[in-house]
């Protein structure tokens, strides 16, 4: 009656044991939900944004003609500011086919541009005045200066190709890091395509 029992609870065990196993489906979602995602992806993306400290000087400059007279002010502001270099995650794609993971990206850009306002002292603005009755610099004319500052360093980021690039190169390392990390996770040797998204 003993033995009995036993072979009952083995057979028991057995049919439990080939039932979690019987059926590949359950394992192949967890596979599946394991895998590569792209709001993950997306994330990695506003993670890898390169900032970059910039250091520049704008001019303004005001010419006017007091009767016979010609006559000039110019501003000069020194100025610092952070530059943010990164992807633009609304134009990413990504896709699955086996092992083969193609990533679809935009060249990097510049996604803000702010100049430090804690940057901007009175030592911070030079003037220069040439001909008689050369007019002072107004408030009106700082708030320009400091739209120009803008600007200026927004154009000098725009034009630096090596900054771009590197924000580009960033952004590609940490999301082929995350690729491999998870495929070694599930077992399944990632390959990374990437494709860059039309403009």
């Amino acid at each position: 009656m003993k033995e009995k029992a036993w072979n009952i609870l083995g057979v028991m065990v057995l049919l439990l044991a080939l039932a979690g196993c019987g059926s590949g489906e359950s394992g192949e979602t967890i596979k599946k939900d394991a895998g590569v995602n792209l709001k993950q992806m997306q994330n990695i993306c506003e993670l890898a944004t390169l900032e970059c400290y910039f250091h520049n000087t704008a001019k303004l400059n005001k010419e006017n003609k007091v009767l016979w007279w010609k006559t000039n002010t110019e501003l000069w502001v020194e100025y610092s500011g952070i530059v943010k270099v990164g992807v633009e995650i609304s134009d990413f794609d990504m896709s699955v086919e086996g092992s083969l993971v193609t990533i679809t990206m935009p060249k990097a850009k510049i996604l803000s541009c702010e100049v430090d306002e804690k940057s901007l002292d009175p030592e911070s603005y030079l003037v220069s005045k040439k001909g008689l009755w050369a007019k002072d610099i107004t408030a009106d004319d700082q708030t320009e200066a400091f739209k120009a500052a803008q600007e200026n360093m927004r154009q000098a980021a725009e034009s630096d190709a090596a900054l771009l690039l590197q924000g580009q190169q960033r952004a590609q390392e940490l999301l082929e890091k995350y690729v491999k990390n998870v495929g070694e996770a599930i077992g399944e040797p990632y390959q990374v395509e990437w494709v860059t998204a039309e403009e």
